[in-house]
């Protein structure tokens, strides 16, 4: 795999734009609703630079990604400003 703008691998990591990621409204709303709090931590933890535990992704038809495991820090890296997260890609 060779380097592109919306995904960036290095060793067993790979980047991904979150703007690639695939997050309904429903989904969204539901989780911060349920989840504020644990959400924003998560949040603090991207802008403060911590490491965080990659996310799971598997690749969408039309383009793109869906959440295999992650939801949590796809909504906390979107809402710290985050343009790229850590990710895994499974096959499905």
């Amino acid at each position: 795999m060779g380097k592109s703008k919306s995904r960036v691998r290095h060793e067993d990591t790979v980047w991904v734009a979150l703007d690639d990621i695939y997050v309904t409204e429903a989904v969204m709303r539901k989780l911060l609703a349920r989840d504020l709090g644990q959400i924003e931590q998560m949040r603090l933890d991207y802008e403060d630079g911590r490491d965080m535990v990659r996310v799971v992704l598997h690749d969408r038809v039309d383009g793109g990604y869906n959440i295999e495991d992650g939801r949590h820090r796809v909504i906390a890296a979107k809402m710290a400003g985050v343009g790229f997260i850590e990710a895994v890609i499974v096959s499905r």
